[in-house]
């Protein structure tokens, strides 16, 4: 049965259906049920004013992130696949691109979606005024994790002059991403960057998967980038490596392995914007490099190597948050370990930084959530190694893709030196009892 999400427009008057089973709002007085707090008064109102078209992409990728969250998998009958309708307000003219958008959101998130768009006010009531008298070149979407410090360096010592947007839903995220901005700011000058820091946050949160941050993220970025004029580029700054993410197991194909800077999902989502009039263009410098790669050709190593620790690239940091720890990032996530395999790449690795050293626990991987996801990369190593063509065709590439040959040799080479900095880091560091699970 589909389950009926209902996102309100700030000062909407018309009544919601009876039969919506959450109905959501931003934040405002007088309602009781689902809010979502935000700050987003601090989108920029000028030099130009907000279009309506991304407001209303803001309003759907906010509509689907809550969903997202709200709606828990385990009690569909796979235990993974939901029916969700959204009913939210868009332009008349987006009924047709609304239905075509869908097919999309399954593949980013799995899920059969229906949107069902209705005419009401998309006054989100962005107000901040630009402060600075340059205008930016680019807007960088700024996560506090190393490839979009990576990527803010680069475009930094490019000379460009820059916006870097962040999300944040926990204090010690919003923390760690203006440390790094302040540190930028300090090293490059304040004539060359700002940084907008958003706060989407939905408390209630039983689903954790969370398969359709990216595309919140990328709204998120869109609408800062918008008040500049169509013509100033986003930036999403991804490793290959995440970008064509190769399930590592048979029991990570499909559904769970996330897709949320897939060359294809990116490619279809800017003809999307293309269909309703958004011209912006949406790159990512860094879909050909592994993680490592991306460090060793950063522009400036000096300035990364000083920052990189306060960087957190952690799939659960708020668990070290809860726990009291000092270090938020536990060290035996999926994440961490490709992290750690990157700054093995150039001896700059340190198992301190992380909870849990994962490497040296001979009993670690036997453990079933601590020992998860080394034991998924040691299988993909060890398949690798004996037959690549295996995992290659773990890949998902489409022919409806723009140049598939392009995408599968770029994918191919991305693998082949990813792999070479995961087995150059386990088996470097991670000693005898692991060295067997690759025999």
């Amino acid at each position: 049965m589909a389950f009926i999400l209902y996102l309100r427009t700030p000062g909407e008057k018309k009544r919601f259906p009876r039969q919506a089973d959450a109905v959501v709002h931003l934040e405002e007085r007088g309602f009781s049920d689902h809010a979502i707090h935000h700050n987003l008064e601090q989108f920029f109102s000028s030099p130009q004013g907000p279009r309506e078209n991304v407001a209303a992409f803001l309003m759907v990728s906010l509509g689907i992130w809550v969903a997202d969250k709200l709606i828990p998998r385990r009690e569909t009958p796979d235990a993974w696949t939901r029916e969700i309708v959204l009913n939210l307000a868009a332009p008349a003219a987006w009924e047709a691109p609304l239905a075509r958008l869908t097919p999309l959101l399954q593949f980013l998130t799995g899920d059969v979606w229906t949107l069902a768009a209705r005419q009401a006010p998309l006054d989100l009531g962005f107000a901040a005024l630009w402060p600075h008298p340059w205008l930016p070149q680019a807007v960088v979407l700024f996560s506090g994790g190393l490839d979009s410090l990576v990527g803010a360096i680069d475009l930094l010592e490019a000379g460009k002059r820059v916006v870097l947007v962040s999300h944040y839903d926990f204090g010690q995220l919003a923390s760690v991403q203006q440390r790094l901005s302040d540190r930028l700011r300090r090293y490059y000058g304040p004539d060359h960057l700002h940084h907008l820091g958003i706060r989407v946050q939905f408390s209630e949160s039983p689903e954790l998967t969370l398969r359709s941050r990216s595309l919140l993220y990328l709204a998120l970025g869109l609408t800062a980038a918008a008040a500049f004029g169509p013509d100033t580029p986003l930036y999403v700054p991804e490793n290959g490596w995440l970008c064509f993410n190769p399930p590592l197991t048979l029991n990570r194909l499909g559904p769970y392995s996330t897709r949320t800077t897939h060359p294809y999902f990116l490619e279809q989502l800017v003809a999307w914007w293309r269909e309703v009039g958004i011209s912006h263009r949406l790159l990512n410098p860094y879909q050909s490099l592994s993680k490592g790669e991306m460090l060793e050709q950063c522009r400036n190593r000096r300035l990364l190597k000083e920052l990189y620790p306060l960087t957190i690239s952690c799939a659960r940091p708020e668990v070290g948050r809860w726990q009291g720890r000092a270090t938020a990032a536990c060290g035996y996530c999926y994440p961490c370990l490709i992290r750690r395999a990157a700054l093995h790449r150039l001896g700059w690795d340190d198992a301190k930084d992380y909870r849990v050293e994962a490497l040296a626990d001979p009993e670690i991987v036997r453990r079933r959530t601590q020992g998860r996801d080394l034991r998924a990369l040691l299988f993909a190593l060890k398949t690798w190694e004996a037959t690549p063509a295996e995992i290659e065709a773990r890949l998902w590439l489409t022919r409806e893709m723009g140049n598939l040959p392009e995408f599968l040799a770029e994918a191919q080479g991305v693998l082949k030196s990813g792999f070479q900095e995961i087995a150059h880091f386990l088996r470097d560091k991670g000693g005898k009892q692991l060295a067997a699970y690759l025999e």
